[in-house]
C-alpha cells in the first residue's frame, strides 16, 4: 500500500484497480472522519453517547465510500494514463 500511494505521489501510471483502491482508501478516511464527529458531538453535548446513531452513520458514510469507489473503478478504464515519469 505504502508503495502504491508512493507511485500515485510520483505520477506514474496507475491501474484502474489501483486508482479504485486510491478513491476507497480515501472515501473510508473521510468515513472515519464522518462516524468521529456524532460522538465528540453527543459525549460534548450530554455526556452520552448513542451508539446505534453512529453506527448508522458510520454504516451509511462506509457504504457511500464503498459506491464511490466502485464508480471509479469503472470510469477509470476512461481515464487517460498519467504521462510517465523519465
Amino acid at each position: 500500500m505504502i508503495g502504491l500511494l508512493t507511485r500515485a505521489r510520483n505520477n506514474v501510471a496507475l491501474t484502474p484497480a489501483e486508482r479504485a483502491l486510491l478513491k476507497l482508501v480515501e472515501g473510508l478516511a473521510c468515513t472515519a472522519l464522518v462516524a468521529a464527529l456524532p460522538i465528540v458531538a453527543d459525549a460534548l453535548g450530554h455526556g452520552g453517547v448513542n451508539w446505534a446513531d453512529v453506527g448508522r452513520a458510520a454504516l451509511a458514510a462506509g457504504a457511500t465510500a464503498a459506491l464511490l469507489a466502485l464508480i471509479k473503478y469503472f470510469k477509470a478504464y476512461g481515464d487517460p494514463p498519467l504521462p510517465s515519469q523519465p
